[in-house]
């Protein structure tokens, strides 16, 4: 895997609150996506027993997977900070993998879009877990057989919230692989991934961030 310098670009007046959320969520995002990209053996099998240790009940789940994805990333591919200049415009320049970079801006991009029918996608699935219980079911369990009455639904809200964020094919195809195939697994992290995507939306929203997207043209996930 290479790494290059990019530049996650700022303007407006930022708050240290800002910063914090830019930081702290584009990492999550990051380890998210680099889990799902490497192939080197030497971290394939911890990236695959972190995936497959969390049952997925709760936010408190969720933020200690993001963090044990992110000690697994060598040092090296890691991002870095380069130099930062705070201006109008200014810049974050990190070294960091470029296809991890590519994908976290065009994620940031579709949700940025789209804000307002993304949210009404996400909720929707969301009231549908709750009504199902799904939010209860321990995914490490037996409880699992309680699953095949909720496929349908599952498989719906994942080809959903998939196609409206931007996650491209073969990002989604690992997330069934690291998960093994376990559909309400997928469905929340992707869930978790857009709740974090969308606080990076909302400061390129209000013209404080800008994500360079290397990518020729944005296609639909499904197109």
């Amino acid at each position: 895997m290479k790494t290059e310098d990019i530049k996650l670009h700022l303007d407006g007046r930022w708050e240290l609150t800002d910063l914090n959320v830019l930081t702290r969520v584009y990492i999550q995002i990051y380890s998210l996506l680099y889990s799902l990209k490497t192939s080197e053996d030497f971290v394939e099998e911890e990236f695959q027993y972190i995936y497959g240790k969390y049952p997925w009940r709760g936010g408190y789940s969720a933020v200690n997977f993001y963090n044990d994805l992110f000690y697994k990333i060598p040092r090296e591919l890691r991002p870095k900070i380069k130099s930062i200049q705070y201006s109008s415009p200014g810049f974050i320049e990190l070294s960091q993998f470029v296809g991890v970079a590519n994908d976290i801006a065009q994620i940031v991009i579709y949700i940025s879009s789209a804000i307002s029918a993304v949210n009404e996608t996400y909720s929707s699935i969301q009231k549908g877990i709750k009504e199902r219980e799904l939010s209860k079911i321990n995914l490490r369990n037996e409880e699992l057989k309680l699953l095949r009455k909720q496929q349908k639904f599952i498989r719906k809200s994942i080809e959903d919230i998939s196609r409206v964020i931007g996650i491209r094919k073969e990002t989604l195809s690992q997330l069934y692989n690291r998960t093994e195939n376990n559909e309400l697994a997928v469905l929340k992290i992707l869930l978790s991934l857009y709740r974090r995507a969308r606080d990076l939306a909302k400061l390129q929203l209000n013209n404080k961030l800008y994500l360079d997207e290397n990518v020729n043209e944005r296609k639909s996930f499904y197109k």
